[in-house]
């Protein structure tokens, strides 16, 4: 049943009955050239997938195709329109699906990195406690935590630019426990992990479910200690259309907007709840998102387990930008790229410059550019991960000089001993 989809690397634009190669799709900022009849028809065609939160959003063909047909009464026949976001023609859907499969992370890789890969059970819910000493997790999920505890009985100063700890002076753990003492696990997190559901099946009638879906939530902090979602933006990857834009009302009362990031405040939901734009509840905005998706549906984001956690969502179909970016540049690397410099390393553009905080739409049309560019340009990409090898011989050479500074430092004015460290 499966068709052969031809590989992206072909350089040339096959004939009509084939794929046309990833390749073809057009750059942000290409010019394209188009006819004056199909410019018209264009700028009267509705686009739904035109996020609405601010004008830079909306794709500028529409407003320069409107411009040169109305001031100069069409004496020519063709004109440029600059494209904001890419666009994937139709013929290419089935390239672009068959080079982001080979994205998709397997299970081992989304359990190292946070996601929750099962249902939770009520073993998992007791036993996924935390070290009060190493802060080492019990995973009681994956059962991979470390029998020994090796921790420090003080903790660096950042404020005060501690590089090493004031116990010993040194990185490495000084203290040991022949076993872990973990605290109890908070009541909000009990909860939360047992509304744990995997993405189920599509509802027959309702909606067709999307291939590739680009996904980012906001979130606020609430009673308790806990987070919880205030918007959910999801965009199609293939066509580019908006297909959830709701900003969320949380079950419970908000201590913190997170405003510097979230770009949330009480005036903006209450706005938004007027125009009626929001939905009650987090368990309201996974629904929104659910008619759209299945469990074929691969979901694409910037440290994608995030936005899973808050929605209480298991998906299996994941491609993580910030894993593949990471896996790229060397195998076991810790470092993480985020979504603001993968942005303006890959793609040279800037996002995420306002002070009021992130932008949802903007990290959602964002990381479906850098799937994008990374699926059109293979070659670029592993150019990319090169340099970024490059950077970090340089950082860690950069990180031993100021270690070294330190130690001679230390040398010239040593610390109290530890037990004096202790009592303070």
């Amino acid at each position: 049943m499966d068709q052969q989809v031809p590989r992206v690397e072909l350089a040339f634009r096959p004939k009509e009955n084939f794929t046309a190669p990833v390749s073809n799709i057009r750059n942000q900022g290409d010019q394209v050239v188009v006819s004056t009849e199909a410019m018209k028809q264009h700028a009267t065609q509705g686009r739904k997938y035109a996020p609405k939160r601010s004008p830079r959003y909306t794709r500028p063909a529409i407003e320069s195709l409107k411009s040169p047909s109305e001031k100069q009464e069409a004496p020519e026949q063709k004109g440029s329109v600059v494209h904001d976001w890419s666009d994937v023609p139709g013929p290419l859907h089935e390239a672009v699906i068959a080079s982001l499969k080979e994205l998709c992370h397997d299970l081992d890789t989304l359990t190292r990195s946070g996601y929750k890969v099962r249902e939770m059970t009520q073993e998992d819910l007791e036993g996924y406690a935390k070290c009060m000493n190493c802060g080492e997790r019990k995973r009681g999920l994956d059962a991979k935590s470390k029998t020994a505890c090796f921790y420090h009985p003080t903790k660096r100063n950042h404020q005060k630019k501690q590089y090493k700890y004031p116990c010993c002076g040194k990185r490495q753990p000084c203290a040991s426990l022949p076993a872990h003492v973990y605290a109890p696990v908070q009541d909000f997190l009990l909860e939360n992990w047992q509304n744990y559901r995997f993405t189920p099946s599509s509802v027959s009638g309702i909606c067709t479910p999307r291939r590739v879906v680009a996904l980012d939530c906001e979130m606020v902090e609430v009673e308790g200690g806990s987070a919880e979602v205030a918007q959910i933006c999801a965009v199609d990857i293939l066509t580019g259309e908006v297909i959830v834009d709701k900003y969320v009302v949380p079950s419970r009362t908000v201590t913190d907007w997170r405003t510097p990031w979230s770009g949330m405040s009480q005036k903006l939901l209450e706005d938004m709840k007027q125009a009626g734009k929001t939905v009650n509840g987090w368990e309201e905005a996974r629904k929104a998102l659910w008619v759209h998706i299945d469990p074929d549906t691969i979901l694409v984001g910037q440290s994608l387990q995030h936005d899973l956690n808050i929605m209480r969502m298991v998906h299996l179909s994941v491609i993580d930008t910030a894993i593949f970016s990471r896996e790229a540049v060397a195998k076991g690397c810790k470092q993480n790229w985020g979504l603001k410099r993968l942005c303006k390393q890959m793609l040279d553009r800037d996002i995420q410059q306002s002070r009021r905080g992130h932008d949802c739409m903007e990290d959602t049309m964002a990381t479906r550019e850098v799937v994008l560019w990374c699926v059109r340009h293979p070659a670029k990409f592993q150019e990319w991960a090169a340099s970024q090898r490059v950077w970090m011989k340089k950082a860690d050479a950069h990180w031993k000089w100021r270690q070294k500074e330190s130690d001679q430092v230390q040398a010239k004015h040593p610390r109290e001993n530890v037990s004096e460290v202790l009592a303070e």
